[in-house]
């Protein structure tokens, strides 16, 4: 059987963790690690807007989510966060883009 999980998933996993739990220089950390995987993944620019939103710096959290959303247009998660930080909702929460994975532990 395959396995699901590949180290780029796991490392995204643990970064998001760590951000829930407000650990930035950490999360950080994964993140450089997640841009030298794949540079041309959208996900590490995303967890970067969060982790700059977290700090307190908007505008470079803009950055990043758009910076996502030039590598792969079609990957929701940075259009959320984007939208959300545009129109000013910071209060709806961050858009991580797990697929709802701690529902699915058990599917």
């Amino acid at each position: 059987s395959r396995d699901e999980k590949n180290p780029f998933q796991d490392i995204i996993e643990q970064t998001i963790g760590l951000l829930k739990k407000g650990e930035l220089e950490n999360a950080e950390k994964l993140i450089s690690i997640l841009v030298s995987m794949d540079i041309g993944a959208p996900e590490p620019h995303n967890l970067f807007g969060i982790l700059c939103e977290l700090r307190g710096e908007d505008g470079i959290a803009r950055k990043h989510y758009r910076a996502a959303y030039a590598l792969d247009p079609t990957y929701g998660p940075a259009c959320r966060n984007l939208e959300r930080l545009v129109i000013g909702q910071k209060s709806h929460g961050f858009d991580y883009g797990l697929f709802n994975t701690e529902k699915q532990m058990g599917a």
